[in-house]
């Protein structure tokens, strides 16, 4: 449902090309923001240009965003188009995971942490700065998952690298409250999304039997259903909502 409650206000979303980055993105335009979207796939562009073909205000800036200059420079980018930065949610992430620990390849384990976990630092950074440097505050949301508390087998790097997001993010929050930036995560489930099919079909998991586990409603969640979860963060309606992980997971963790 269309609301505008984020009319005047401008929110960068990475990991806009596709999954829950793209449905934030366009969630948040949906919802009158103007919208930076940021990825390393080049379709970041089609999603921008989709937003805009809906009526709404978006524009893509390809980057890399375990590189601190082009995560520097989207962010820029974002102030220089629309004028300011009132919204950020950092979804950016990979897996690519399918053996234990102690047979895991080192660069593949470098490269998860770079993008999960050294962007979500890098962009918080530069994301922080854009909104002191406006004096109004902000939100910022950041995507961990059910893996920051219950680890799945064969999946070291990428369970730390989101425990480490849920440590930044709230570290974070502590750190600037008191300038009005409020700074949350999500720890999305099993939500439907290419990442999760590959995971799936790379690891031959039969998809009744992954729902069976991690899912106690018979289905996997939706991007949208994050989206939501992300704009209700940023929004004035959670505005005492602080340095919280919202868990969105079909119940998986209350088990």
């Amino acid at each position: 449902m269309e609301t505008n409650r984020f009319a005047g206000k401008v929110a960068l979303v990475t990991g806009a090309a596709g999954g829950m980055g793209r449905s934030i993105a366009e969630a948040f335009a949906a919802d009158g923001a103007s919208v930076m979207c940021t990825d390393r796939d080049e379709n970041g562009a089609a999603v921008a240009a989709s937003i805009r073909a809906a009526g709404g205000s978006a524009e893509f800036l390809r980057a890399d965003v375990s590189d601190a200059a082009e995560v520097e420079g989207v962010v820029a980018g974002a102030v220089a188009k629309f004028g300011t930065l009132d919204c950020a949610v950092n979804a950016a992430a990979i897996e690519g995971e399918s053996e234990p620990l102690a047979r895991l390849d080192d660069t593949l384990f470098d490269r998860i942490m770079a993008v999960n976990t050294r962007s979500v630092y890098l962009c918080m950074k530069h994301e922080i700065l854009a909104m002191q440097a406006h004096g109004r505050g902000g939100a910022i949301v950041n995507i961990a998952s059910t893996n920051s508390y219950r680890p799945q087998p064969h999946q070291s790097a990428y369970t730390a690298s989101k425990f480490a997001v849920l440590g930044l993010t709230k570290s974070a929050a502590i750190d600037y409250a008191a300038e009005g930036i409020r700074i949350n995560a999500i720890c999305p489930g099993s939500i439907d999304t290419p990442m999760l099919r590959n995971a799936m079909e790379r690891r031959n998991r039969i998809e009744a039997d992954v729902v069976a586990r991690l899912s106690l409603i018979g289905r996997f969640g939706r991007p949208d259903e994050i989206a939501k979860a992300a704009l209700w963060l940023c929004s004035d309606e959670a505005s005492f909502t602080i340095g919280h992980a919202l868990a969105v997971d079909g119940g998986y963790l209350s088990r």
